[in-house]
């Protein structure tokens, strides 16, 4: 499957654990999360992912940024290996050299792929670093794709940093930038920056509501992975605002912070995954799990953000709480809204977990070590403000390798819905419409991308250049 791989330690290199029912031996956000219920026959569809065969011609890619223009994807940064090492090497943990410095086309229709450097664009020094980073984030707004923060080496600076940039790209114009390099202009004179601290952020995640953009939660991580110098805040708030961008100035007003002051006890979060949900008329995004809390455990009540970038967290110490307990990191998520019965779910594709289940002895089990999982879970929102979460009997494909028989998939990877799906808000598919457009079985999206894992824990991964066909099935 994939050409080489790099040797890897736990998944996020501290030591926890949490039981369903029973305290925790670190301290997560709760000591016990909320019960899940194994099937999806309480639930009206299926979701089956079925293996693309690409022929190869798609780049191993993971924590990147994306947009879509048409029947393409534009790809841009993120990094080409798997997990980092625990190294007190930050050079060996973050390799420059694996930094996706390459802006990435993929056609849908064929799987053929190009791709053209960030070097020798006209680009300067700092503006193909930031370019070029790991887990920043994005949105897109009609066809321009805007990128915030990510970390990185600085080849100017010569050291690993957060960028406080935010860059807005005409898709059009980079597809023809990447495809054309000989009918188009220097990239510098097609994109648009502004830089400002408010967007000194990664880990986080971005997501359009009405006109404002949430930039929730992340870090500020200054230095180099393993260095015990290194400074790394978290921002511990949402932080909203609007883009101006008059497709020649780029910059950003009325902007909020809430709370005003970081909230290091609830809002403690990166690495995470945010979905999307409907509360009555109003789309809102949900903030699912993350890490770390301050004494080093995971999150597990979900936080729901508004229109005006405003959290709402229920009490974790309440009885009535959901608490999450599966899927807890960055993975590749499918949001999807059942008018017919006012409810949101938010699917999750593998990735890393504090629970998994195990058939054979049909119970979950939970490990300290935040194993990497191929399980999918459904984490459900009612009209009535109620979670729930389901273990699906969906999971990926078999995807052998070198001395592994099944790669653990889904972490860092990206949900792309397919043109013409409808959807409500920004990319909830909307599942009453669709039933009444096409039949029982639908194609409606690809995953594609993310880190491949070998084993649970301790094992060699590999950035992913596995694509998987999203079907779901209506019951």
């Amino acid at each position: 499957m994939f050409k080489s791989w790099r040797r890897a330690a736990t998944a996020c290199g501290i030591v926890w654990l949490a039981l369903t029912g029973a305290p925790a031996l670190a301290d997560n956000q709760t000591p016990t999360t909320s019960p899940i219920t194994v099937g999806s026959k309480d639930l009206p569809f299926d979701i089956i992912l079925e293996r693309v065969d690409t022929g190869g011609r798609l780049p191993t890619l993971q924590g990147y940024a994306a947009g879509r223009y048409g029947n393409l994807w534009v790809l841009v940064g993120g990094r080409t290996n798997g997990l980092h090492n625990f190294t007190n090497d930050p050079l060996q943990n973050f390799p420059p050299r694996a930094q996706s410095r390459r802006i990435w086309v993929i056609d849908t229709t064929t799987w053929r792929a190009w791709s053209r450097s960030l070097y020798n664009s006209g680009l300067g020094l700092d503006q193909g670093d930031q370019l070029g980073s790991f887990a920043s984030q994005s949105v897109q707004k009609g066809n321009t794709l805007y990128i915030v923060g990510g970390y990185g080496y600085s080849r100017k600076r010569k050291q690993f940093e957060t960028f406080p940039v935010m860059t807005a790209l005409d898709l059009p114009a980079i597809v023809k930038w990447v495809r054309q390099p000989d009918r188009s202009p220097k990239l510098s004179t097609l994109i648009r920056q502004v830089q400002d601290e408010t967007l000194r952020v990664t880990g986080g995640q971005m997501k359009l509501l009405g006109r404002r953009a949430i930039l929730a939660f992340g870090q500020d991580f200054a230095g180099g992975y393993g260095d015990p110098n290194v400074v790394q805040t978290y921002t511990g708030q949402i932080r909203s605002f609007e883009i101006v961008d008059d497709g020649k100035r780029l910059a950003i007003a009325k902007v909020l912070r809430s709370p005003a002051k970081p909230d290091l006890e609830n809002y403690r979060r990166r690495d995470y995954t945010l979905g999307s949900i409907i509360d009555g008329r109003e789309e809102k995004a949900v903030a699912l799990a993350g890490v770390f809390t301050e004494t080093n455990g995971a999150f597990t009540v979900p936080v729901e953000i508004d229109r005006k970038g405003r959290p709402f967290q229920r009490d974790p110490k309440a009885a009535s709480t959901f608490k999450q307990g599966m899927n807890i990191y960055d993975c590749a998520v499918l949001g999807i809204y059942d008018a017919n019965a006012g409810a949101s779910h938010n699917v999750l594709f593998g990735g890393i977990s504090y629970l998994t289940y195990d058939y054979g002895q049909k119970k979950f089990i939970a490990d300290d070590n935040f194993p990497f999982t191929s399980q999918v879970t459904d984490v459900v929102r009612d009209r009535h403000d109620r979670y729930k979460q389901y273990l699906l009997p969906t999971t990926f494909p078999k995807v052998s390798g070198p001395d592994v028989d099944s790669y653990l998939l889904g972490a860092e990877a990206r949900v792309f819905l397919k043109p013409g799906v409808p959807v409500r808000g920004d990319d909830l598919v909307d599942l009453k419409t669709l039933q009444r457009r096409a039949g029982k079985r639908n194609e409606i999206g690809w995953i594609f991308g993310g880190i491949a894992a070998t084993q649970p824990n301790f094992g060699p991964s590999v950035a992913s250049n596995e694509l998987f066909r999203i079907v779901l099935r209506e019951k």
